[in-house]
């Protein structure tokens, strides 16, 4: 999948390495994330489970997101063990080692006699992939699309690479390649639920393989297992966590069919972006480049899944016309310049993970991986149609050239960086709490301010009365126990609120008998948020 000529392996390998650092370069050039989910659950999830703080604080986040927290991890101990600028220069390099995984399935997808030009082709549609607006929106954020899509692009590779073995190797080698492939998408599911639409694809794209049925069964089959495998191993703890704490693996999720006395009988899932009507389904790659928002909380502009969503549905006709077609061809000038093994595995891969994606989410977020490719099945799927070898490339050219001029990255949230080098990711300073060991801390509202959790002192526990997952008139037992343990609390409690959110507090406070003087609040310096302030609470008199 590297050219054999030393002088374009070599550059092929500076490519490797360059366009990573140039994505770390962007990150710094975009500025700090202080996205939504990084103040609400991302930081505060990663110090809740590396200080056993399940059973201490409760609903601190203010959606139902007690998500798998493995991923958070890691990045919550490398944000705070090095300043704020080399965490998010690496966050960067990372999100943008998806260009060598894009650059492999290209060279494997691709089929050009010249090696310059097969290596610029793969180059091209692989940087392209990298540059869309809904990338570019999250480099250098934490959301992890574009860190789990490393492990699908990665399975990808390995069924590519696997295609001999596939087809025509001995069982236990291809069943093997298979497994490991499904192993690298299960652990992206397992790090992040939504990656299982690309579960979907990569384990079923398997069927649309040349080969036998039964051969393509099963491998596709035992690829299934080692998704459920990946899962198991990187998700499985969480969800027995979940399970013994709340009795649902998923909570607060499909508790409309598991129901957990934890929590609703609800489903709990964000609806918001989907499809309406079939008419809407059909038509929403459309919507989505007329109006980024149409899938997404934020304004943005991109035509790559609209361009692969058009071509794709263009090839049949065109394979079609291509062999009505009785002209000769004995100059070759018609051959596919692609690897139809290739082309037909991605082409399935993608389309069944889009559907499971339009019926189950519609969040473009989630998406992400399918634009980061989109600029390969454009290529790949021109590569094969019915006109000249020229015309194709001038097609392939302009349309990846459409895609690029039109496109628009939005923000989630960007805060300037610390000056100098010695600035923290996430800064947060408290007024001084005279007696943490006798203090419970509330929160209220809808406002994501769990990130200040872990500047508190450890003793104090925190607890959410009123947000997304629960509010007072709630009869579960989450609701039961929250409200026991505010009311035997003999000591001192404490507010932590935005400034422009007190009304959450007047509304809730009262059911708890309690109240809060504003004469008595005090700042807290925080670098995500700069309108929080801790406020002391005192019983009422009359409650």
């Amino acid at each position: 999948m590297l050219p054999e000529d030393g002088a374009l392996r070599r550059i092929v390998l500076a490519l490797f390495v360059g366009v990573p650092l140039l994505f770390g370069v962007i990150s710094l050039g975009l500025g700090q994330d202080a996205n939504w989910d990084l103040r609400n659950y991302h930081w505060y999830d990663a110090y809740a489970v590396l200080n056993g703080r399940l059973d201490v604080d409760m609903g601190a986040a203010q959606t139902p997101t007690y998500y798998n927290p493995t991923l958070d991890v890691p990045f919550y101990l490398a944000a705070t063990a090095m300043p704020a600028k080399p965490f998010g220069f690496l966050l960067g390099v990372l999100q943008g080692c998806n260009f060598i995984l894009l650059y492999l399935l290209a060279s494997r997808t691709l089929r050009l006699s010249d090696p310059r030009l097969q290596v610029l082709a793969a180059a091209l549609v692989a940087f392209v992939g990298l540059i869309g607006g809904g990338h570019l929106s999250l480099v250098g954020a934490i959301f992890y699309d574009n860190i789990v899509s490393l492990f699908v692009f990665g399975a990808m590779v390995v069924i590519l690479r696997s295609a001999a073995v596939l087809q025509h190797g001995s069982w236990p080698k291809a069943l093997s390649r298979a497994a490991l492939a499904g192993l690298l998408v299960g652990f992206a599911v397992g790090l992040k639920l939504p990656t299982q639409i690309f579960a979907v694809g990569v384990c079923f794209g398997l069927l649309f393989i040349p080969g036998p049925f039964l051969r393509r069964f099963l491998l596709s089959f035992v690829c299934g297992l080692g998704i459920i495998a990946g899962f198991a191993l990187l998700g499985g703890w969480w969800m027995w966590e979940l399970w013994t704490h709340f009795a649902n693996p998923l909570f607060p999720y499909f508790n409309d069919v598991i129901r957990s006395p934890w929590a609703l009988p609800e489903s709990y899932r964000d609806s918001r972006f989907l499809p309406k009507s079939l008419g809407a389904a059909l038509t929403l790659p459309f919507q989505i480049f007329l109006d980024g928002k149409a899938a997404s909380e934020i304004p943005f502009r991109d035509a790559r899944i609209l361009g692969a969503y058009i071509v794709m549905l263009a090839t049949p006709i065109m394979l079609l016309v291509r062999r009505m077609k009785t002209a000769s061809v004995a100059d070759n000038d018609d051959a596919p310049s692609v690897d139809m093994f290739a082309l037909r595995y991605l082409a399935a891969a993608a389309a069944l993970s889009y559907a499971v994606w339009l019926g189950l989410f519609g969040i473009y977020r989630y998406a992400i991986p399918l634009e980061m490719l989109a600029p390969l099945l454009v290529g790949a799927c021109v590569a094969v149609w019915p006109v000249g070898r020229m015309r194709q490339f001038s097609l392939a050219f302009g349309l990846l050239g459409f895609m690029v001029v039109t496109s628009s990255a939005g923000t989630w949230g960007r805060i300037p960086w610390a000056s100098g080098l010695g600035g923290k990711f996430v800064d947060v300073t408290l007024p001084p709490i005279a007696n943490p060991a006798q203090t419970m801390v509330l929160m209220t509202g809808f406002a994501p301010t769990a990130f200040v959790i872990p500047a508190l002192p450890p003793a104090i526990p925190v607890l959410r009365p009123y947000s997304f997952l629960v509010e007072p008139d709630h009869p579960t037992r989450f609701n039961d126990v929250l409200k026991a343990r505010v009311a035997a609390h003999t000591g001192e409690f404490l507010l932590i609120q935005p400034v422009w959110e007190k009304w959450a507090a007047e509304k809730i406070l009262p059911g708890f008998g309690l109240e809060f003087d504003p004469a008595g609040c005090q700042p807290i310096q925080a670098n995500l948020d700069t309108e929080l302030e801790l406020c002391t609470l005192r019983r009422r008199v009359n409650p």
